[in-house]
């Protein structure tokens, strides 16, 4: 499958980049190969319009610490056979717009990007409302276009609204879920008062109940009962409830660091999710 994607590794062009480490490759090769079955196949159905979101854009490259380099999100979405109608593009560091925007100036799909500076949560807002328009004008009150949102922070700074807003449209997502992030602060924020990071992350406050109740079971376990929690909440905005892979980053070491989560309204996109996941980067063959 991935001789058929577009590469990964990608040269110097002299620009900033974001420090990775060797776990980025996993995600955004699972990013990619999503990315070339969901753009190929939905360009044959009826939707009127097909955008990409990616809310914690970045520069579009990244460097590893022994000198690699490959591309980032954005830059993969642009690199598919097939294009999107629409990409929007967003960043809190100003830095990495005006850079992303460097590399993606001569890009013959240039015209069709929105670039946003500023706190994922808040841009999320003007992006919605774009693509409501987009909406109304073919179908009115339906949904008409379909969108593929990348939800990847560098910890917990995703909030559960935005998930919520990016719902009310017809949006597949793909969201980082923080493993290592909760296990660290979890036990200082189930003491103080709300609203914490956490808290911001799932929504409400009802993962407290859950943490007490499970934190001394194997770490695996309580994250098991935090995921279907979370995934619970995503079948109340028309999501599918799925029991497909999730999968897990770790570090050099070993140490759990996150996992991606996959969200559909149909089950197609979660036939081609567990497709992309059930072979790991390497070609190995997962073992459940």
């Amino acid at each position: 499958m991935s001789s058929k994607l577009p590469i990964l590794e990608a040269n110097d062009d002299g620009l900033a980049m974001r420090p990775a480490g060797e776990w980025t490759y996993d995600k955004l090769y699972y990013l990619n190969a999503y990315l070339s079955r969901f753009i190929v196949s939905m360009r044959q159905k009826q939707w009127r319009a097909i955008q990409y979101i990616d809310l914690f854009a970045g520069p579009g490259k990244n460097r590893f610490s022994n000198g690699k380099i490959i591309s980032g999100s954005p830059l993969l979405a642009l690199s598919q056979k097939q294009p999107f109608d629409r990409y929007f593009f967003s960043d809190l560091e100003p830095v990495y717009i005006e850079v992303l925007k460097g590399r993606c100036f001569n890009h013959h799909e240039y015209e069709k990007i929105s670039f946003s500076i500023g706190d994922a949560n808040q841009v999320v807002d003007p992006i919605v409302r774009d693509i409501e328009k987009v909406d109304a004008i073919y179908k009115k009150g339906t949904w008409s276009s379909l969108n593929l949102a990348f939800l990847d922070p560098d910890g917990l700074e995703l909030h559960w609204t935005t998930v919520e807003k990016l719902a009310s449209r017809r949006t597949d997502l793909i969201i980082y879920y923080p493993q290592m992030g909760i296990t660290r602060d979890a036990p200082r924020e189930i003491e103080s008062q709300p609203t914490t990071p956490i808290d911001h992350f799932f929504g409400d406050t009802a993962w407290r109940d859950l943490y007490r109740q499970y934190q001394k079971r194997e770490e695996s376990f309580l994250h098991r009962t935090l995921l279907d929690y979370y995934k619970q909440k995503l079948t109340s905005l028309g999501y599918i409830d799925n029991h497909i892979i999730e999968p897990l980053m770790k570090n050099s070491k070993e140490a759990p660091l996150y996992r991606l989560l996959f969200a559909c309204k149909h089950t197609l996109g979660n036939e081609f999710w567990a497709n992309v996941t059930k072979d790991l980067p390497s070609g190995q063959l997962r073992l459940l």
